[in-house]
């Protein structure tokens, strides 16, 4: 595993962690429960994409399948922060290698945050504003590492 996975992997842990405290702080009960499993299962996903070909996929449908779970059963809106970096992660990594359907399937995921917020909701949740803004790093950052390495010439 390499440095940056590690570092991933920590900054994940620990903001999965703060989140499940402040859930079960806010929300009570288990509400913490589907955030967590989800963001890790995620995470482990994200790390796995080198030695799993379809985890990029897989990571995608977990997190996709956990914002419409999180709407149906009134649990807090999902994707929280956590899962959110290290989706913004893996859109940064496929960038570079030219795999566009990672950044685009990670959009839908932000659209579906934004359309399964609470109906009380007036504009953008935080949890939507943190998955957009983070979604834009790490596209940003993608698109950056992708153009400011040397092309060989033809």
């Amino acid at each position: 595993m390499k440095l940056i996975d590690l570092a991933l992997a920590a900054v994940c842990a620990a903001a999965l962690a703060v989140t499940a405290y402040m859930l079960a702080d806010s929300w009570g009960g288990t509400s913490w429960l589907l955030d967590t499993a989800a963001g890790a299962a995620v995470l482990i996903l994200v790390l796995l994409r080198r030695r799993w070909r379809s985890a990029s996929a897989a990571a995608l449908a977990v997190a996709l399948a956990a914002t419409v779970i999180a709407r149906l059963t009134d649990s807090p809106q999902f994707p929280g922060p956590g899962t959110a970096l290290a989706l913004a992660a893996l859109v940064a990594w496929s960038v570079p290698r030219s795999a566009y359907w990672i950044p685009v399937c990670a959009l839908c995921i932000v659209l579906a945050t934004w359309a399964t917020a609470w109906p009380d909701d007036n504009g953008f949740t935080a949890v939507t504003v943190i998955n957009a803004v983070t979604w834009t790093a790490g596209l940003v950052a993608g698109l950056a590492a992708r153009y400011a390495t040397p092309r060989p010439a033809a």
